[in-house]
């Protein structure tokens, strides 16, 4: 294939455009391209050399391969005497680099050396959107995330982040949610790794530190630490119980959190497909006994008494399946929010 110089400007002004690269960069992709190609057609032995491309503003196309100036010659490929390199530059001096012009006077690729070129432009484009890719996202961890469902694959849950697939694996779903194709959910980004060339977003829906994140973008008075939670615990899908405090006497954390007419608290509640949650003042006055009996809200608690690191709890009969809860998801929240070790009675 030979290269017209006019096509070869149209190509590199279609990459800049279509992959949003600047010019500069694109024009080092295209001559990582050429220089494959040179050496699958023209360089026989060793493929290592270094080759130096230079392309002119009209697309025309200039080769060197790289020497270096060494007193004694031992790699003929690219080493050259001081004596003969001083006959093309007298300034050149013994380790100093530099290029030697080896274009052939017809340049022309085969159809296999063009395929190559081909491959390593794309592969180069492709590690360079992963650069970008966690560029923008390094300095993100513990963020939410604005994803769009994709489709499903099995037990896994593609998602679209800016423009990229990413995995949503089962451990990082709410349980029972049907993700629907097209549907806007929040993530949080909790890890960025990268491993060679392959780069990883560990992003979830099913920690404790995700409700954190939604709380915190709908109540702006815990970014200005007018309000703080003081510890979470979680079943995904099921409830959610935070404790919440407040070093003003004037400010109700909990009303805060609930926002007028229960507006912040329902914003929440929505995205969570109908996950509970269940908001309690840490009340200082109150003392153990007092969190104990709130953490069993949704539950009317007659009477607490601690004994350890054990709570025994007397409530009416009929609320001892609230207290429980199903699957005992209340009464492990519960104990797991207190510390304590919860009886009912």
């Amino acid at each position: 294939m030979k290269l017209d110089p006019q096509k070869m400007k149209e190509a590199i002004m279609e990459m800049t455009k279509d992959y949003k690269l600047d010019p500069a960069t694109v024009m080092e992709i295209v001559k990582l391209g050429i220089k494959t190609a040179y050496k699958k057609d023209y360089v026989i032995g060793d493929k290592k050399i270094q080759l130096l491309v230079k392309i002119g503003a009209d697309g025309d196309i200039q080769i060197y391969k790289e020497m270096e100036v060494v007193e004694e010659v031992e790699e003929a490929e690219k080493e050259i005497s001081l004596k003969d390199a001083q006959k093309m530059n007298p300034n050149l001096q013994v380790g100093h680099k530099f290029g030697i012009h080896i274009t052939p006077d017809d340049l022309d690729f085969t159809r296999i050396a063009s395929q190559a070129a081909v491959q390593t432009i794309k592969q180069r484009i492709k590690e360079i959107e992963k650069e970008k890719f966690y560029d923008n996202f390094s300095h993100r961890q513990g963020e939410l995330l604005r994803a769009k469902v994709l489709r499903s694959v099995g037990e896994t849950v593609i998602l679209d982040i800016d423009n990229t697939a990413v995995v949503l694996m089962p451990i990082g779903q709410i349980p029972g949610k049907l993700y629907t194709v097209g549907e806007e959910v929040f993530v949080l980004l909790k890890k960025i790794a990268k491993d060679g060339s392959a780069i990883t977003l560990d992003i979830t829906q099913s920690s404790s530190d995700f409700i954190e994140a939604l709380l915190r973008k709908v109540i702006p008075e815990l970014e200005e630490e007018k309000v703080f939670i003081d510890k979470i615990v979680r079943i995904p899908g099921k409830r959610t119980k935070l404790v919440v405090s407040t070093s003003d006497d004037r400010i109700d954390p909990v009303g805060v959190f609930v926002g007028q007419k229960g507006q912040r608290i329902n914003t929440i509640l929505t995205l969570l497909d109908g996950e509970k949650i269940d908001i309690i003042e840490y009340d200082e006055d109150g003392g153990e006994e007092k969190l104990v009996a709130d953490a069993l809200k949704p539950a009317k608690v007659t009477s607490v008494q601690i004994m350890g690191k054990k709570a025994v709890v007397q409530v009416p009969e009929g609320e001892k399946s609230k207290a429980i809860g199903r699957s005992a998801s209340n009464i492990k929240l519960a104990s797991e929010l207190t510390g304590y070790m919860i009886e009912i009675k």
